[in-house]
Parts: C-alpha cells; sequence; structure tokens
C-alpha cells in the first residue's frame, strides 16, 4: 500500500493506493494519528487508487472520523471504485461519509 499526504486549500488529501486490509491498515493509523498530532481536522481520502478494502480497513476510516468529528473537522472520500463504493453501500458507511467522484470536488465540500 502506498500512502500520500498533501494539502490543498488548507485541507488534508490521502491518496491511497493498493489493499487496505489487516496487514496495511496499521500503516495507515499509524500516517492518520501522525496528521492528527499535526492539528489537522479537514480530509478527503483519495481512494481511486484503493482496489480492496476489508473491515479493518473500514475501522481505520471510523476511528478517523470520530476522532476528527470530536472537533470542528470532517472526513470526506473520494474516487471510490465500484467494488468498493459497494462494500461501503454494503456497510452502510456511505450513510456516515459524504462520497465524492472527483477529488476537487471533495475539496471544494469544504468551503
Amino acid at each position: 500500500m502506498k500512502i500520500d499526504v498533501t494539502k490543498q486549500n488548507g485541507v488534508v488529501v490521502v491518496a491511497v493506493e493498493g489493499e487496505i486490509d489487516a496487514e496495511t491498515s496499521p500503516q495507515l493509523r499509524e500516517r492518520f494519528d501522525e496528521l492528527l498530532a499535526e492539528g489537522e481536522q479537514s480530509y478527503v481520502i483519495d481512494m481511486a487508487g484503493v482496489e480492496f478494502i476489508d473491515s479493518s480497513g473500514l475501522s481505520a476510516f471510523v476511528t478517523l472520523f470520530k476522532r476528527v468529528r470530536i472537533g470542528e473537522g470532517d472526513v470526506r472520500l473520494c474516487g471510490l471504485r465500484p467494488e468498493v463504493l459497494k462494500i461501503f453501500e454494503l456497510t452502510r458507511l456511505n450513510r456516515v461519509f459524504d462520497i465524492f467522484e472527483a477529488l476537487a470536488e471533495a475539496v471544494r465540500s469544504f468551503r
């Protein structure tokens, strides 16, 4: 799994590539912890490169969401492939997260 972090208009963009599973999700959690420790509160997770996500990956996103929502922040998702979106729909997490098709649209939604 590859994780790239950039910032656009005050929003942290976390681009993830590969599979998010029990083996790789600890790496993702660690990166989220680092960003939270830096005080970041607004996140867009670009999942265009994610081929697969399991329950441990979903848990990493839910944990980030809960920790950010304590403050004034939010987590938005974008670029989900149909097979990944289906997992969010089956677990009803599509009702928790705002999901956008395009990265630019997700970043703009913070204004």
